[in-house]
């Protein structure tokens, strides 16, 4: 066995090992959240196994046969990610823009001119051309699917962060990858290069979707017990010392919070710190001006607990700290649209504010916003 060939093989056996764990992990996801997402990409990575594992067999030299299964799986691996990722975006809410859609529609001519600058650059080195276009078109389809995917990925960035944007190139260039692996087929001398790449991409792969699906915000509120919520629905205004009571009392409730104090925040809450230091914080954290991703994730949170059967209850304990950093009204049509959102999925807003910290005319204004949530 020749040292490239020892090479190759340490290369499949990291990446059939990466791909075990990402099938177990993520399938584990599945059964905890049951979001179909997490199913989906984890069979995926269980057939890139599959895959991995004919790549092996394919450089053994065990025939054709290998090569037809090979484009079967790996077909598969690509539809099987494809619908696992769009799912993802279904269950975040996230509607696939036009532009993506359009794009989609370039598939078709671009595989077909990919196989056309392949089979002229590598005519005359194609000992098995059945063979040769099945690796063709199926890395062309599984690799525009990739590539297309990196683009789309990256609607979810507002919900995920940073992170998503490292999935987001990685599948992007692990797509861009794919197209030129028939060449091994037909030259395998390139072959210890091309597995090397693969699992360097492979790897980096697992460990971004294993940490994007055991994430926080992937396993928020499907992990949650829902019970009946001991409070009236509409708008609330309370002080600190009520504010202390309702967290006793609610402690056992997912209730999305929006604070400035991390002391005594009950474990069943999912609460994000508001700062101007988002970068330096160690907790989730949002800014004070951003309102309007505290509006997207209120809504969802509404959402998400009225298909779980539950009530959602939104506490907003930072009110002083929003006005210091936005124009009171600016503020005021934040909390109505909330209000609204709440009315509509018959679920509470809980402001946590002191009167003597507002002026007399702002103290009317929210104690209207509370009237008219009756």
């Amino acid at each position: 066995m020749s040292v490239g060939d020892t090479a190759g093989m340490m290369f499949g056996m990291t990446v059939m090992l990466f791909d075990v764990v990402a099938f177990l992990l993520i399938l584990r996801v599945y059964f905890k959240t049951k979001r179909t997402s997490a199913l989906f990409i984890s069979l995926a990575w269980f057939f890139d196994l599959l895959t991995v594992l004919h790549y092996s067999f394919l450089s053994m030299g065990y025939g054709v046969s290998i090569v037809y299964r090979l484009g079967i799986l790996l077909s598969t691996v690509g539809a099987l990610m494809f619908y696992g990722i769009v799912k993802w975006l279904e269950e975040e809410k996230i509607g696939i823009e036009p532009f993506y859609v359009r794009m989609f529609s370039l598939l078709g001519p671009t595989l077909v001119l990919y196989l056309i600058v392949v089979g002229i650059l590598m005519k005359s080195k194609v000992p098995d051309f059945g063979g040769f276009l099945v690796m063709c078109g199926s890395h062309g389809v599984v690799g525009l699917f990739f590539m297309w995917l990196g683009y789309l990925v990256g609607e979810i960035k507002k919900v995920y962060g940073r992170k998503i944007t490292y999935l987001s190139i990685v599948l992007f260039i692990f797509g861009l990858h794919l197209l030129p692996i028939p060449v091994t087929y037909v030259l395998p001398e390139q072959a210890v290069f091309g597995s090397a790449v693969s699992a360097f991409l492979i790897v980096s792969l697992t460990v971004l979707m294993i940490k994007l699906t055991s994430s926080e915000q992937f396993l928020r509120l499907k992990t949650m017990e829902i019970h009946e919520v001991e409070i009236e629905p509409g708008v609330k205004i309370i002080n600190q010392e009520e504010c202390k009571r309702i967290k006793e009392k609610l402690k056992d409730t997912p209730v999305l919070a929006f604070v400035r104090t991390l002391n005594n925040i009950p474990e069943m809450w999912t609460y994000y710190f508001v700062t101007t230091a988002t970068k330096e914080s160690k907790v989730e954290a949002i800014s004070p001006m951003n309102l309007e991703r505290m509006t997207e994730l209120s809504y969802k949170y509404l959402k998400a607990m009225e298909e779980a059967g539950g009530r959602g209850v939104i506490l907003i304990d930072c009110l002083e700290y929003l006005v210091m950093y936005n124009e009171f009204r600016s503020v005021i049509k934040f909390l109505n649209k909330l209000k609204d959102f709440v009315v509509n999925h018959k679920g509470t807003l809980i402001l946590v504010a002191e009167k003597d910290a507002f002026e007399d005319q702002q103290w009317a204004l929210l104690t209207r916003l509370l009237e008219e949530s009756k």
